[in-house]
């Protein structure tokens, strides 16, 4: 049922006792991150059990699966339990699955999110943790809401920001920039033309949320750049795409695979009467990725 690893990659069983959290995780936010800090094991859904479940249409993550365990064990647990999440794990019972992990995992503590429940609703006996806590030996605690603003962090409040095109704020509630990856393809070739060559990066393989449509300043590596995502109107282009042109880079990036991080917001995607207005507003842009 579960898959383990450590640090260092898969494993067969967990030895130690363990102090434990079950949840999605989405992110690793800076509010996971301090729940975190309290167990040396984490128990990770491969799905959002309201997608599962049917509440949702769209699964969007904020983060990809090798991303999310490297998240994981940087945020300092020794071990990382996969579960992955379908109708039948979602139909155990609270109970049911704080048993398996008493006895899969070595479990001797449960450590809870400040608003959190698993378990099947329909058969909810979520309020009868501490009785089997006592019953089978095993502490069960509760955590403290993580507060930017006055307000609790929460991959729900993060993909809102990214909604927005807020990115700042995105990177404040994560604890880093919200990133993307993916490789590098040929495209157009119309940026060598106007004298911001681009680099059409793929996002067909990411599992991410993706920003709203705009300009952005962005970075890869230590490289600065601008980011067009969306459409390019002023070539007659619709289809929405994610094109980067990275501030005094004379590389070859094609075929490459690419990290690219949202730094700022510059402004919406506007179609241009001539190609003279693009580039001057570009120019623009540019003065303004520099200087930040």
């Amino acid at each position: 049922m579960f898959e383990l690893y450590d640090i260092q990659g898969p494993i067969a069983s967990i030895p130690d006792p363990t102090a434990v959290t079950i949840g999605v995780f989405d992110g690793v936010h800076r509010g996971h991150r301090e729940l975190l800090k309290g167990v040396n094991l984490v128990v990770t859904l491969t799905a959002h059990p309201s997608f599962v479940l049917g509440r949702r249409q769209n699964e969007y993550w904020l983060d990809d699966p090798e991303e999310h365990l490297r998240l994981l064990f940087e945020a300092g647990v020794k071990y990382v339990a996969v579960l992955p999440f379908t109708r039948e794990v979602a139909s155990l019972t609270a109970c049911e699955m704080a048993r398996l992990l008493y006895e899969k995992l070595n479990m001797r503590s449960l450590l809870l999110g400040y608003d959190s429940r698993f378990g099947s609703k329909q058969n909810d006996d979520f309020d009868r943790l501490p009785l089997l806590a006592d019953e089978l030996g095993f502490s069960l605690q509760r955590g403290e809401p993580f507060l930017v603003d006055g307000n609790p962090i929460s991959s729900s409040r993060i993909r809102e920001s990214l909604l927005q095109g807020t990115v700042e704020e995105t990177a404040t509630l994560l604890g880093r920039p919200y990133s993307i990856t993916g490789a590098v393809l040929h495209g157009r070739g119309v940026g060598h033309t106007i004298g911001f060559a681009t680099a059409n990066i793929d996002l067909s393989q990411t599992r991410k949320m993706l920003p709203k449509e705009g300009v952005y300043a962005v970075r890869i590596g230590h490289q600065i750049g601008m980011a067009n995502f969306g459409p390019v109107p002023t070539f007659g282009v619709s289809k929405s795409l994610f094109e980067v042109h990275l501030l005094d880079f004379h590389g070859d990036l094609y075929g490459e695979t690419v990290t690219v991080e949202f730094i700022r917001r510059l402004r919406d995607i506007v179609r241009f009467g001539t190609v003279e207005a693009l580039q001057f507003q570009l120019q623009q842009d540019l003065k303004t990725c520099r200087e930040l």
